[in-house]
C-alpha cells in the first residue's frame, strides 16, 4: 500500500524499515481487515503460499488512471489534507 505522492514499491518488495514490511497485494474482501504493518518479510511467503500470487495476472487488464489524477489534482484544490501513509 502506498500513500498518494509518495513512491510506489513493486509488489513484494521488501520495504527498507526495521518491521520489514512488504508490499502486499490484497484481495477487495480483505480491505477492512488487512493491516499493512502484519505483512512482514516473516508473515508473507506462508501467505504467498497459502493464496498463491494476487500480483499474476495485473498486465491482464489496462486502466485508465486519468480519473484518480482528476481527483487527486481536485482534493488539493479543495485543501484536502494528503492521505496518512499506513506505514508511517
Amino acid at each position: 500500500m502506498a500513500a498518494r505522492d509518495h513512491t510506489i514499491a513493486a509488489a513484494y518488495s521488501v520495504r527498507g524499515n526495521a518491521a520489514g514490511t512488504v508490499s502486499t497485494p490484497i484481495t477487495w474482501d480483505e480491505v477492512e481487515d488487512v493491516e499493512p504493518r502484519d505483512c512482514t518479510i516473516a508473515t508473507v511467503p506462508e501467505r504467498f503460499e497459502r493464496l498463491g500470487d494476487l500480483h499474476a495476472e495485473i498486465d491482464d487488464v489496462a486502466h485508465d488512471v486519468t480519473p484518480l489524477l482528476e481527483w487527486a489534482e481536485r482534493d488539493e484544490a479543495e485543501g484536502a489534507e494528503p492521505p496518512v501513509d499506513p506505514e508511517g
